[in-house]
């Protein structure tokens, strides 16, 4: 065992929370690669579809958001699954998880007793929630003998909620980021580990900008862990009177969102989706 960061001895211990999706897995790869870092267990979040399964839950969807974003949301399930069927390379966690041999449950609320068990009976330093879709009870939250982190995906307070990638997009924004910060039992206004700024170039789409958002939150993440726990003495306060906060889109914003000269996706997102997944550079 060797001496880390902030004087500890060894790897610091990790567990995760999350959806599972190939986007909160190419951000935790990194961990999972890291010397530094032993993850010793996995939540995998995965509430129910509903009616009608998962055709009925993406019919729900373009209810909600209109056909396009439903569509681009099925191409960001489809396409991972084609590459990892074709690779053999991990895109979800539960395929990462298992490669690294790491101790992992599937569960339909994060905030079930099973969840308690599980992390509870780990060696638990920090507990990071990557896109995790439900808030976490804070009990839970307690558990890790560190911390409870968050990664999210703009530069907090601004753009709290869901998809803030595309809501930048929608408001024309100049620039945007991701955040790391210490958990609380509210929605994104804990204490600020980290941030980093993300350029918005002007050929973005809300894809191509989310992949680059989750190369820089993989580097973001490992950062904000190796500096713990000497990093909570200096976390920052959000000023919550700057806060926003988003929800699933509607047919008007995608349109919107069109009308600035921006698309959901390209073909090439796609590939270069699939080229990090298969971790071509």
């Amino acid at each position: 065992m060797s001496e880390g960061a902030n004087g500890r001895t060894g790897p610091i211990t990790v567990a995760v929370v999350s959806n599972g999706n190939a986007f909160s897995t190419l951000m935790l790869r990194p961990l999972f690669e890291s010397a530094d870092v032993r993850m010793v267990g996995a939540v995998l979040v995965r509430i129910p579809p509903g009616k009608g399964g998962r055709a009925g839950r993406l019919w729900r969807i373009s209810r909600r958001t209109g056909v396009r974003y439903a569509r681009h949301k099925l191409g960001t399930l489809v396409a991972p699954e084609a590459v990892a069927l074709a690779t053999g390379r991990p895109a979800f966690l539960d395929g990462l998880v298992a490669s690294h041999r790491v101790p992992w449950i599937s569960v339909e609320t994060a905030n079930s007793d099973r969840v308690r068990g599980f992390l509870r009976a780990v060696d638990l330093d920090v507990l990071l929630s990557v896109s995790t879709p439900q808030r976490i009870d804070p009990d839970i939250l307690q558990i890790p003998k560190i911390a409870a982190m968050n990664v999210h995906w703009a530069l907090l307070p601004r753009y709290a909620g869901i998809a803030p990638y595309f809501w930048v997009l929608r408001h024309g924004e100049p620039g945007t980021g991701l955040t790391v910060h210490v958990m609380a039992p509210e929605l994104d206004v804990g204490p600020i580990l980290r941030q980093r700024e993300v350029e918005i170039r002007p050929d973005d789409t809300s894809l191509s900008l989310q992949l680059r958002l989750a190369r820089a939150g993989g580097e973001e993440l490992l950062a904000a862990v190796r500096e713990l726990p000497g990093s909570l003495t200096t976390a920052r306060e959000q000023d919550l009177s700057g806060r926003s906060c988003f929800s699933w889109p509607s047919p008007e914003d995608v349109s919107a969102l069109r009308a600035r000269g921006r698309r959901l996706a390209r073909a090439r997102d796609y590939r270069e989706l699939a080229r990090l997944i298969r971790g071509d550079g």
